[in-house]
C-alpha cells in the first residue's frame, strides 16, 4: 500500500476545496500545495519514526488522533479548521523543533508562498496524514516498517545556513583570575552616608518637635483687610444693634 498516493486520493484540492479560503490563498495554487506539503509530511513522519527520541511522540499522535477525519475531510476543515492549523502546528513544534523552519522554506521556495501560508498548511494537513496512518498502526515502529518501501518525493530540508557554534556556557561564579575593577563609590561609604543622613532627619524632627527651633508664623500679615463678617462675634453684634 502506497500512503502517500492514498493520501494525495483522500486529501486533495476537491476534498478540502475550502483550504483556500482557510489560508487565505488563490484555490489555483492548492494542487500543487497539497501535494507538496503532504510529501514533506510523510517525509517528517518517516524520519520521526526512525528516531528513537521522537518515536513515542508519534505513537501517541497515532493513538490520539481521530481518523473520523477522513470522513468528510472538507467538512472537519470548515467546523474544526482553527482547531485543526493550532493542532497540528503543535504538534509538529514539539517533533520537530527549530528543524520545521528547515521544511517550510524550500516548500515556500517551491509553491511561491510565504513561510507563514506554509506553516498553516502543514499544521492544517498533519492531523489528516496521522489520522490516515493511524487506521494502519498505532505504533512508531511498526509505521517504520510500514513506510520502509516507500518512495517519498519531498522538498528536502534546508541546509543552506551552517549550524552555529555553541557559546561557551555562562558562568554565574566570580573569576579568581580576573581583577576586580574599582567602584567610584564604595559600598561601605554609601551605606555610611544613609545612615549620617537618616540621623541629621531624626535630630531635626526632634529638635522641631521639642520647640528648639519654632516653626515660622502662619498666622496673616497685619495691615491686611479683614472682612468682619468673617470676624467672631460679629454677626451676634449686629443683631444687638438692629434689637430697639
Amino acid at each position: 500500500m502506497n500512503f502517500l498516493n492514498t493520501a494525495k486520493s483522500l486529501l486533495n484540492a476537491e476534498t478540502l476545496a475550502g483550504l483556500a479560503e482557510h489560508l487565505g490563498i488563490e484555490s489555483s495554487a492548492l494542487p500543487q500545495l497539497i501535494d507538496e506539503t503532504l510529501a514533506s509530511l510523510f517525509s517528517i513522519v518517516q524520519g520521526a519514526a526512525l528516531d528513537s527520541s521522537k518515536s513515542a511522540l508519534v505513537t501517541q499522535y497515532l493513538i490520539e488522533t481521530d481518523d473520523s477525519l477522513l470522513e468528510d475531510p472538507n467538512e472537519m476543515l470548515a467546523e474544526y479548521g482553527p482547531d485543526l492549523t493550532r493542532g497540528g502546528k503543535t504538534g509538529l513544534a514539539k517533533l520537530l523543533g527549530p528543524q520545521l523552519t528547515d521544511y517550510i522554506a524550500p516548500l515556500a521556495k517551491s509553491t511561491g508562498l510565504g513561510e507563514g501560508k506554509i506553516a498553516s498548511t502543514l499544521g492544517t494537513l498533519a492531523p489528516f496524514v496521522f489520522a490516515l496512518l493511524g487506521q494502519q498502526t498505532k505504533d512508531a515502529s511498526e509505521l517504520q516498517q510500514l513506510l520502509s518501501q516507500e518512495k517519498i518525493a519531498a522538498p528536502s530540508p534546508d541546509t543552506k545556513v551552517a549550524p552555529q557554534e555553541e557559546s561557551p556556557q555562562k558562568s554565574y561564579l566570580p573569576d579568581p583570575t580576573k581583577k576586580k575593577d574599582k567602584r567610584p563609590f564604595p559600598k561601605r561609604k554609601a551605606i555610611l552616608l544613609v545612615i549620617v543622613l537618616a540621623l541629621v532627619a531624626a535630630l531635626l524632627f526632634w529638635l522641631v518637635d521639642s520647640g528648639v527651633i519654632p516653626l515660622p508664623n502662619t498666622s496673616p500679615p497685619k495691615g491686611l483687610p479683614i472682612d468682619p463678617q468673617l470676624t467672631p462675634g460679629t454677626e451676634t453684634t449686629a443683631s444687638m444693634e438692629s434689637t430697639p
